[in-house]
């Protein structure tokens, strides 16, 4: 460089805009002597030149952009349209002490909510508010700094510069992050991509799997509806006598072998074969559905019935004593005696009415087949005592354990209806 020339320290994409927020115009003067570079010597600089033969250049820190604003409201004004412009400020110097209007806290919030990346410098006297209460109301920033009245110019220009370059900084790193931000972007799109990519074939997969879901359930439903069929009878719903036998010996098994209670029904409509013969095999049918359905209502959801023949049903008490199996018989045959005729909508005022056998484990039986041979007994005695009644087998000697292999005898459980009194 030849004599006189000026250096200046500045690089081209640095923000070196100022804001002054002061309400004293001469504050506003003294700022832009210390902030704002002017080329031209002053006479004091020529005369040294002149006196001194200067021979080196004189070095000038860099200059800064300074806008400066009486009040809070206008600093707001300021720093908004220059955000707007996409020129921000870097730096605001904020009188604490500013009527009227908003003192230099309020100024500093507001300022805040216009642009975040503002580095602030509080200009305070040391009779300002303690640094605790600025603290407690602005919060803990590395972005607020305070500059002590009175204080010199080279203190507020090595503020200005520190804090210019630190949003420098700031900013390029902002800008950094905004470039990686991209490329997670760009990364971002192409995983998105490759995972919808993935969501497609896991979408047909899982449509696969459906299907064969799907599949498999409907093979499960009809599997279980042939079991079913295979298992019910067709006309009354009721286990057939194959399944009912199934059920019935796992329970006398489980009974022997945990001495539990089991009892035993047979049941037969009554003079089944005049209903078919007076009002046909169609009646006859809807007598049967009819007499299954009173029976299934009534029994509790440990009960078991089955068809075991044509108008014949098999039904087990699984924990039953004889007793009490005896008195639900009673109330099944009450049951259907009520509601099983007027179930055959065919026949009017058709009376349908059942005898009952009922046998127990505890009478020895050794087999399911003889322990229902038992019940049968009973039944058939029931039907040679005038039908439409229960009959239990029971102890020739009451109280005497039936282990003992004593004879055993039949017992009438219905009442017998009273005979009329001779006048």
């Amino acid at each position: 460089m030849g004599q006189g020339e000026l250096s200046l320290v500045s690089t081209d994409d640095s923000n070196r805009r100022i804001l002054i927020v002061d309400d004293n115009a001469s504050i506003h003067d003294d700022f832009r002597k210390i902030l704002q570079f002017n080329p031209e010597p002053d006479g004091l600089d020529q005369a040294r030149q002149v006196l001194f033969g200067d021979s080196g250049p004189i070095e000038f820190h860099e200059s800064f952009v300074v806008d400066c604003a009486d009040q809070g409201a206008t600093a707001l004004a300021l720093a908004q349209a220059a955000n707007k412009d996409d020129r921000p400020y870097a730096v605001a110097f904020v009188d604490m002490r500013m009527t009227p209007g908003w003192d230099g806290l309020e100024t500093i919030e507001q300022l805040w909510k216009a642009d975040d990346r503002l580095q602030v410098v509080i200009c305070a006297a040391y009779s300002d508010q303690p640094w605790d209460e600025i603290r407690d109301r602005i919060g803990r920033t590395d972005k607020l700094l305070i500059l002590q009245k009175p204080f010199n110019g080279f203190e507020a220009l090595q503020l200005a510069t520190t804090l210019c370059r630190k949003w420098d900084l700031a900013n390029k790193a902002l800008g950094r992050l905004d470039e990686l931000n991209h490329v997670v972007d760009e990364r971002t799109v192409e995983l998105q991509h490759a995972n919808q990519q993935l969501t497609e074939i896991n979408s047909a997969l899982r449509r696969t799997v459906a299907d064969l879901e799907a599949a498999q359930a409907e093979i499960v439903r009809q599997n279980s509806e042939l079991e079913r069929l295979a298992s019910r009878d067709p006309l009354t719903g009721c286990l057939n006598r194959r399944a009912f036998y199934a059920q019935f010996a796992i329970a006398f098994t489980e009974g022997r072998e945990y001495r539990r209670e089991l009892c035993c029904l047979m049941v037969d409509i009554d003079n089944f074969k005049r209903v078919n013969d007076q009002f046909g095999h169609a009646v006859g049918d809807q007598a049967i559905q009819a007499v299954a359905n009173s029976l299934s209502a009534g029994l509790r959801l440990t009960d078991m019935v089955g068809r075991y023949g044509g108008e014949e049903f098999c039904l087990m008490f699984p924990g039953a004593t004889l007793s009490e199996a005896s008195d639900l018989a009673e109330r099944l045959r009450i049951r259907v005696g009520q509601e099983a005729g007027a179930r055959v909508r065919m026949a009017a005022n058709l009376v349908l009415t059942v005898s009952i056998g009922v046998s127990t484990i505890t009478f020895g039986a050794r087999t399911p087949l003889e322990l229902i041979d038992q019940a049968d007994k009973a039944l058939y005695a029931a039907k040679e005592g005038g039908r439409n009644c229960v009959v239990a087998l029971d102890v020739l000697v009451p109280g005497v354990h039936p282990s003992e292999h004593l004879e055993l005898q039949v017992r009438r459980v219905t009442p017998r209806p009273e005979l009329p009194r001779a006048r």
